[in-house]
């Protein structure tokens, strides 16, 4: 059974519990800087700043849970069952918090939509977006801060190379994140009698293209495929599962903007990622750096080699970004 079946999905804003530190909504965030702005009336880069370096941020969560009572849980299987790469789910759009309630968006779960085989292209001015934020004051183009992955899952529980059980070594499945983008070169996004592109994204998942993993043209199979490499992408790779483990674990993973590891200048702090069952690449911050207003991130389930599963429980992905 794939992880694309009997699922259950939610975005939502969290219920924070009594012990849960406060996380605030974009309204909270906008009257924050407005008493700020009343009572010291400082410039507003400085309360921009402020409340940037206060880390008060708003967030979106996506996640993804299989039924209750399923055993085993939702697989990713090895080589010849065509599930070697099985997508888990998508985040909103970064800094369109009213994307679930505009009338574009179809019905059903966009959350976990299979993505489209459409290659990314010419992308949409920077300036649209800002339209669709539809906040009284610019975003910045780049507003993401961080992004925590909640992943719960096991691989198939034995096997492995001598003296890797219980360790992420000669691991074989693990996650990757992915990245999706509306652009104004798709297809979908041209009319097809006039030829003429569209002033702004539709915000409707079926037009969205695929950045991460590539989407290339397969000139033996006569179509468009995505390009899944062998090994995993180090700088993509959110986690592995420990080696030979029956008991479904949880790991929360944390990529952060203001992350500094250099893998090729600090090797002894890339070896502790790897060490951890991350991506020796994923502690640059480049990845949630370069994230532009209309992102979508996206995770993706992976196993390699005969025998190996992944077997995935739950996947939750919460999104933080500057307002």
């Amino acid at each position: 059974m794939s992880a694309a079946e009997s699922s259950t999905d939610t975005t939502k804003e969290d219920v924070p519990t009594e012990n849960a530190p406060y996380e605030p909504t974009i309204v909270d965030v906008l009257v924050v800087k407005a008493m700020l702005n009343k009572a010291l009336s400082p410039p507003q880069e400085i309360i921009d700043r402020i409340v940037d370096l206060a880390e008060y941020w708003p967030h979106t969560t996506s996640e993804w849970t299989s039924q209750q009572g399923e055993d085993p849980p939702p697989t990713t299987l090895a080589w010849g069952r065509g599930q070697e790469n099985v997508f888990v789910l998508r985040a909103p759009p970064l800094g369109l918090p009213t994307w679930r309630r505009s009338p574009s968006i179809p019905g059903g779960q966009p959350e976990r939509k299979t993505p489209k085989l459409q290659p990314a292209g010419e992308e949409f001015p920077s300036e649209v977006f800002q339209r669709l934020t539809k906040m009284p004051m610019p975003m910045l183009v780049h507003p993401c801060r961080r992004i925590v992955f909640t992943i719960r899952s096991r691989d198939q529980g034995w096997g492995g190379e001598p003296d890797t059980q219980g360790t992420y070594n000669s691991s074989w499945t693990w996650f990757e994140a992915g990245l999706e983008r509306w652009c104004k070169t798709s297809t979908s996004e041209t009319d097809t009698s006039t030829g003429q592109q569209s002033e702004q994204p539709s915000l409707m998942v079926d037009d969205l293209s695929t950045v991460l993993p590539p989407v290339r043209w397969d000139e033996t199979r006569r179509q468009h495929v995505f390009d899944h490499p062998l090994l995993p992408r180090e700088d993509l790779k959110i986690q592995c599962n420990e080696v030979a483990t029956n008991e479904i674990q949880e790991h929360r993973v944390v990529w952060s903007y203001n992350d500094d590891i250099d893998p090729d200048r600090d090797t002894v702090a890339a070896a502790r990622l790897e060490e951890s069952g991350r991506g020796t690449a994923t502690g640059t911050g480049k990845f949630v750096r370069d994230l532009k207003l209309g992102d979508v991130v996206t995770v993706w389930s992976k196993a390699r080699f005969a025998g190996w599963q992944n077997h995935v429980s739950s996947v939750k992905v919460k999104v933080y970004y500057a307002v």
